[in-house]
């Protein structure tokens, strides 16, 4: 007996065969509309910046006693997913700009690349200066142009814009909150600065206490204290061995005469007194320190910053 033909169509093995790689295909097409788009996105976000949890520092002359901080914070964490906010200092005596350049270049240089840097000291705006977000070594600082940024980071070479963007608040009293922590979820979001503002031509200048030496003397000046009391001074070991050149010297402060260099706190006797617990050494800074053994330099010999201190160096 003859058997019916029947088309490949209707052939029940056939169509199901057809049915799988149909499925398959829908699966890979589903596939290419959604994870291929997100994973080419993703890669172009990290690329423009490379932290999935980005950092966000914070340097300030606020105090730890008022809300300041708080308001910031909470601004930084309802702008920018997973940010990590930290606290560098809120310290910084009010309106004291080389305090605030000490902080800032001995700070805030070692973080991560991408990490956005808020630095509200003295920061009111005016003509001359304004706010500006400056990009140095793939980091952004966010600050005012009041002779910070020349101090710490050089000539402006086009790497600084200016703020040209509205804040939150028509009054114009806390700019790190109403218009800073708007420019820092900006950056965090891969915004390119010339989408923030025209570029800085040229940086308020500032003109630092800097060392002065004519081969038998060395003027020094006290950059910053600590808690602790110590005085860092504006001088470098490594440059302050240079001009030493071997020679035994002797440094005046105040009343007392430091005649090495230690290499520890705990280099001067733990019995002595007075003055017998003075010591020079060399602070996390890498710059030369005026300190005490487990007292306060600064209230024993009545430091302050910006106070000079003579150096004599003797042929041996």
């Amino acid at each position: 007996m003859k058997k019916d033909f029947i088309p490949f169509y209707k052939d029940t093995f056939f169509c199901a065969i057809i049915n799988l790689l149909f499925s398959v295909w829908k699966k890979i097409c589903i596939f290419a509309e959604t994870i291929i788009p997100i994973y080419i996105y993703s890669s172009k976000y990290k690329a423009r910046n490379s932290m999935e949890s980005p950092i966000v520092t914070l340097t300030t002359d606020w105090g730890y006693h008022d809300f300041f901080a708080g308001i910031v914070k909470g601004k930084l964490y309802s702008y920018i997913p997973n940010v990590r906010v930290v606290d560098i200092t809120h310290g910084i005596e009010p309106f004291q700009r080389g305090k605030a350049i000490f902080v800032v270049k001995n700070a805030c240089m070692g973080f991560p690349k991408g990490t956005i840097h808020i630095i509200d000291i003295d920061a009111s705006q005016t003509m001359e200066h304004p706010f500006v977000v400056v990009e140095h070594q793939e980091q952004y600082y966010i600050c005012t142009d009041n002779g910070l940024p020349q101090a710490v980071f050089g000539d402006a070479n086009g790497r600084a814009v200016l703020i040209d963007l509205f804040q939150e608040s028509s009054f114009h009293t806390f700019a790190a909150s109403n218009l800073f922590c708007k420019v820092a979820a900006l950056l965090a979001q891969g915004t390119a600065l010339a989408e923030i503002g025209p570029v800085v031509e040229q940086f308020t200048p500032y003109t630092p206490a800097i060392p002065t030496y004519d081969k038998t003397s060395l003027r020094l000046y006290v950059t910053y204290v600590d808690t602790y009391g110590n005085a860092d001074l504006n001088i470098t070991y490594e440059r302050f061995e240079e001009l030493r050149q071997g020679r035994r010297f002797e440094m005046f402060v105040r009343e007392a005469v430091l005649k090495k260099i230690s290499y520890s706190y705990l280099d001067v006797p733990a019995g002595g007194r007075g003055r017998e617990l003075i010591l020079l050494t060399v602070s996390a800074t890498g710059c030369l320190q005026v300190a005490m053994r487990e007292s306060s330099a600064e209230q024993f010999l009545g430091l302050q910053s910006a106070e000079s201190i003579i150096v004599k160096f003797y042929e041996k």
